[in-house]
């Protein structure tokens, strides 16, 4: 039950901790001033980018402002250089989402020496394709450098089968020059208006001292339930969130920051039916506020790898102790509807295995309880495993196992299972039911080139096993499919997300009449942490953080 669960990520966190070594220290030198060299999209050095078409791209694409980068850098002069801060700092540029390369380090005299390299950030949105049975499509046009000043434009239109949505999105990752960020989003749909805006100031470092953040969004959207892969019921969603936090660093040792946060919670859901509504399932509607408080901490044990979930491009993975707990009364003289708590817990951690390899896990638990009781709790686990291979094709071995258990859910969440949550040689939402398990096995390979300066090009063998039931994982019910894919990279993008095309044949019966599934779409087949459960951990309110424009609408 949620409280035993609580104490269990608590034992592990704190087991975490005795592991902990010292940070390592920084040079006495001081920081005497920043070299910046900066690359376009396309560096004419290289040879074959000094083409016609690679000097027009470079032209129209307006570079990163020098002063964007250098607010980035978290050292400054006259302090001494600290080599964790320097690779802070380039973590902070990677995941600006338009800088491709960024090295940050010691020069001569004491000199900060910063290089970096523009990605590609003018996306013209033009795409279709299948997965698990549902056809999408995508038009549409983003900026994530505006003018070089690093803020984001986006006009959109998707559509997955009758579901479609129109938005805008505009974002400002350094609101006025400060630390705090903006977003801002407002579309039309199938169902209604979505509208939110949000603004924050993060946790940019280890040595930052307090964040903050002040939200609203409110969501009008279709809600489909499942049964063996066809619409069971279908009803209307009207959803309003309001959040406001702030947070402080309280202690640190070494690499290890602590945490501690208080805000205030307020959410809103309404149901109306539809035509498609089905007896019975119409959920209540659902009213909470009040106080909400937690604790946090971030052990820093950060990797760079490449080839894991992207393609030929540096990712950062923190292997360190991550664990974070929030918990608050939502009581009726509060506004709620009725006296209830909400409690939300996670702890991840990874592991070495060796060169070239290495372990990501992670468990939590989410719910509520109301008179005594628990009500929509889930409790889920996650472990993935890593191996690079040298071979003369490169390759990378993962394994993704994925666990969940769920109790008394609110009527329009759903635990899922098929080709949508990592089960690709069945239908999308093909099988439901309140515990699962997942199991993917996948071998990808990098063929290395970059064709034309302009995509990578890879491929994967998989397996993907899973069952989900009621009550009983027996292996009865277990599902399982094999098949074959080609990985597609656009190199000059900041990410190296991929383009997956993907035939897989199911060895089981499913909903579906043939056991041959093709996918094409962006992004890989299961994620690092929680697919099956999506459904269940995700709240209308994500169309805020969610940046692409297809994921936003895919997830709902």
């Amino acid at each position: 039950m949620p409280p035993r669960g609580l104490g269990a990520c608590a034992a592990a966190a704190s087991l975490a901790l005795l592991f902990v070594p010292a940070r390592a220290q920084a040079s006495t030198a001081p920081v005497a001033g920043f070299h910046f060299e900066t690359k376009n999209v396309f560096d004419p050095a290289v040879p074959g980018e000094d083409g016609w078409l690679f000097r027009l791209a470079n032209r129209i694409h307006i570079p990163t402002k020098e002063k964007v980068l250098r607010r980035e850098i978290l050292l400054k002069p006259g302090e001494p250089y600290d080599p964790l801060k320097a690779l802070e700092t380039e973590r902070n540029l990677r995941a600006t989402g338009f800088i491709r390369k960024a090295e940050v380090r010691e020069g001569p005299q004491g000199g900060l020496h910063v290089l970096t390299q523009d990605a590609w950030t003018l996306k013209p949105q033009l795409g279709a394709g299948t997965e698990g049975g549902d056809h999408y499509f995508i038009a549409g046009v983003q900026e994530d450098n505006l003018f070089g000043y690093g803020k984001l434009l986006s006009f959109n239109h998707a559509r997955i089968g009758s579901d479609w949505r129109q938005e805008t999105r505009y974002a400002d990752p350094r609101l006025l020059g400060s630390w705090f960020r903006f977003v801002g989003l407002y579309s039309r749909t199938y169902w209604g208006s979505d509208f939110g805006v949000m603004t924050e100031r993060p946790f940019y470092s280890l040595d930052t001292d307090y964040a903050g953040r002040l939200g609203w969004v409110r969501t009008v959207s279709g809600v489909e339930l499942y049964q063996d892969g066809e619409q069971q019921s279908k009803f209307i969603e009207n959803y309003r969130t309001a959040q406001s936090g702030v947070g402080w660093a309280f202690r640190r040792s070494g690499r290890l920051t602590q945490r501690a946060s208080a805000g205030t919670f307020y959410e809103k859901a309404r149901f109306d039916p539809t035509d498609e509504t089905a007896p019975g399932t119409l959920p209540s509607d659902r009213e909470l506020s009040g106080p909400v408080a937690g604790y946090s901490h971030v052990f820093e044990d950060y990797v760079k790898e490449t080839d894991i979930d992207g393609m030929r491009r540096v990712e950062d993975y923190n292997l360190g102790n991550e664990f974070d707990v929030q918990a608050g009364p939502m009581p009726e003289a509060l506004g709620g509807d009725r006296d209830r708590w909400i409690l939300s817990a996670l702890s991840r951690q990874g592991l070495r295995l060796g060169a070239g390899g290495f372990a990501l896990a992670s468990a939590g638990l989410n719910g509520r309880l109301a008179g005594g009781s628990p009500e929509n709790w889930i409790f889920y686990a996650n472990l993935n495993l890593f191996r690079k291979a040298a071979t003369k094709i490169p390759q990378t071995f993962v394994a993704h196992f994925e666990f969940n258990t769920t109790g008394r859910l609110d009527r329009e969440r759903q635990l899922l299972l098929g080709g949508n949550t990592g089960l690709r040689g069945y239908k999308n939402n093909s099988f439901s039911g309140r515990r699962s398990l997942l199991l993917n096995l996948e071998d990808r390979l990098f063929f290395g080139r970059e064709w034309f300066h302009l995509i990578y090009l890879g491929g994967a063998l998989f397996i993907d096993s899973g069952m989900i039931a009621g009550d009983d994982l027996h292996k009865s019910r277990l599902k399982t499919d094999l098949g074959f894919g080609l990985r597609v990279s656009p190199s000059r993008s900041a990410k190296g997300g991929v383009l997956r095309i993907d035939l897989a044949y199911a060895l089981n019966d499913g909903p579906g009449g043939s056991r041959w599934v093709f996918s094409m779409r962006g992004g890989q087949a299961f994620s690092i942490f929680n697919s099956t459960s999506r459904k269940v951990l995700q709240s209308p309110d994500s169309v805020l953080s969610e940046e692409s424009a297809g994921e936003r609408l895919r997830k709902k």
